[in-house]
């Protein structure tokens, strides 16, 4: 270790922390893999495979990618069943004394990811966490992209069929589970069998009563299912809300409740029975085209074409909640005008519920934000049309609806209707919205009005005719004077380069000038940003 280069220790201390993940390690406007995790990611994502001086005798096998395309790379290796943890530099690489500091400020695991383009928008994506003991298991499932958040217990009957059939009902990505489960050979044998999911073993402790119930109270605002007394449902979601943050290392205050069920308000389907009845997908070749959720589907949105998979997957079985049901479809179906005025305004609306997990997780951009308020800006036209319905099912989510009028405001006065894509970009906030912007932004935009004014007074003071201003990265802003005009250069003109055939100057207005104005624009994006 001691005869690595301090980089690529930086680097060995993070990876030992991080062993069961490919470490994507920032370098610049890559991201470098190393050693092992380089041969892997060389070979999983098809690039080459370099090297890189390391202190060591032999070169360390390297490969990378760009940062600002790094999705479909990490798409492709999560796709595969990979953990990627990002690691990025936590500081100003300006400022830095020796080797920039970095942690890893993400894990990307097959359960984690909320990324829009790497997800099926119309299907969830279902983290599992499940505890088992003497027999019992306790069961959470969550969607991180969109809040979501389940949980039951099976006690009773054949535990491990009922096991089974649940875990089929949601085809979660990636399953945690407790060394009990994990070690028992015959039901992990059946799980890694029937589903495609990454198994996980996550450290006990956190499946212990106290600690779960711990963990349930510091992040959701209702405790009801601790209330509930329903141990097994307790540890399983006190462990996956434990797992969400240690890979996230962020708030996620979208997640605000716990809806605990039993599996008994819902049809028992075994495997067999929905891959027969060609539910979501067909027998032949797995498509949704063909199936029933293919037939039925008509909705308009990502949120309502989950909803329908999410109806079909789980059939209600309460007599009172199918007809409340029927009663909202038929009442849709025979107002034909107000059926089709809804999906006009459907059609308008971007994914919520993953917008709003993006913000959770810090992981948003500008558009993104627009695209909330566009949302958010039909909802108050939903809410009248669907006032002339009279089913119960309606009229009681109509009732509940919030139409986020505060919101709108916000963003509608704060961000620009075009915003740039990327954040550090600056141009995000309006004109009006922050005084302390407006000045900054006065500033940066006069600054050539001031350059071409102070151009035209030193032509007139000096009689140089073809006197310019101009302006480069390394040297800034200067005064350019051709060879046959030396002599009128004045003496508080500071010489600052010599060329061919004429030389640049600067003088202390210029340079106060160009002080105000690069001052400006830099503080101008770092407090859009921040």
């Amino acid at each position: 270790m001691n005869s690595l280069t301090p980089m690529m220790q930086q680097y060995m201390e993070i990876k030992e922390q991080y062993k069961d993940c490919i470490l994507f390690f920032r370098l610049g406007d890559f991201y470098e893999m190393f050693f092992d995790d380089a041969a892997t990611a060389s070979r999983e994502l098809e690039i080459a495979l370099t090297g890189r001086d390391c202190g060591l005798e032999e070169r360390a096998p390297m490969c990378g990618v760009p940062f600002h395309s790094v999705e479909p790379y990490i798409a492709k290796l999560v796709s595969k069943g990979y953990k990627v943890a990002i690691c990025e530099q936590v500081e100003d690489p300006a400022l830095a004394k020796g080797i920039v500091k970095r942690e890893v400020i993400r894990v990307i695991t097959p359960g984690t990811v909320i990324e829009s383009s790497i997800l099926d928008e119309k299907k969830n994506n279902y983290l599992l966490s499940v505890y088992e003991g003497k027999g019992l298991f306790g069961l959470a499932f969550s969607d991180v992209s969109t809040g979501e958040f389940h949980a039951t217990q099976i006690i009773w009957g054949n535990t491990t069929n009922k096991l089974i059939d649940e875990i089929g009902k949601y085809s979660p990505a990636e399953i945690i589970t407790n060394a009990s489960l994990y070690d028992n050979e015959k039901i992990m044998g059946l799980i890694k069998n029937k589903f495609n999911a990454y198994v996980y073993r996550f450290d006990d402790d956190h499946f212990i009563y106290e600690n779960a119930a711990k963990a349930i109270e510091s992040c959701i605002n209702n405790v009801d299912i601790i209330k509930s007394g329903k141990e097994l449902a307790i540890r399983a979601s006190g462990a996956l809300l434990t797992y969400i943050r240690q890979t996230q290392k962020a708030d996620f205050s979208h997640i605000q409740d716990i809806h605990l069920y039993d599996i008994e308000e819902y049809m028992v389907l075994d495997l067999s029975s929905r891959r027969h009845l060609e539910l979501t997908e067909t027998m032949r070749d797995m498509k949704k085209k063909g199936s029933l959720l293919w037939v039925l589907d008509r909705t308009v949105t990502a949120m309502g074409g989950r909803t329908i998979r999410r109806w079909i997957e789980q059939p209600l079985v309460r007599i009172e909640d199918i007809e409340e049901r029927l009663e909202a479809v038929a009442e849709m179906k025979e107002k034909y005008i107000l059926r089709m005025e809804t999906m006009e305004l459907l059609k308008r609306v971007y994914d919520i519920e993953r917008l709003i997990g993006k913000i959770a997780f810090g992981n948003v951009n500008c558009r993104d934000l627009v695209s909330l308020k566009n949302s958010i800006g039909q909802v108050p036209f939903i809410k009248n049309l669907l006032e002339r319905c009279q089913s119960s099912f309606v009229v009681k989510n109509n009732s509940r609806m919030d139409t986020l009028d505060d919101i709108y405001e916000l963003i509608d006065k704060a961000i620009m209707d075009d915003p740039p894509f990327m954040v550090k970009e600056g141009g995000i906030i309006k004109d009006g919205y922050n005084e302390e912007v407006d000045r900054l932004r006065k500033i940066s935009r006069e600054g050539k009005d001031w350059i071409a004014s102070i151009e035209k007074e030193e032509r007139e003071k000096t009689g140089i005719k073809n006197l310019r201003v101009g302006y480069n990265k390394v040297f800034g802003y200067y005064i350019e004077v051709t060879k046959s005009y030396y002599s009128l250069v004045p003496e508080n003109y500071i010489r600052k380069q010599t060329l061919a055939n004429m030389e640049r100057y600067i003088t202390p207005e210029l340079k106060e000038i160009e002080d105000s104005i690069l001052g400006a624009e830099e503080k101008l994006m770092d407090l859009e940003y921040n």
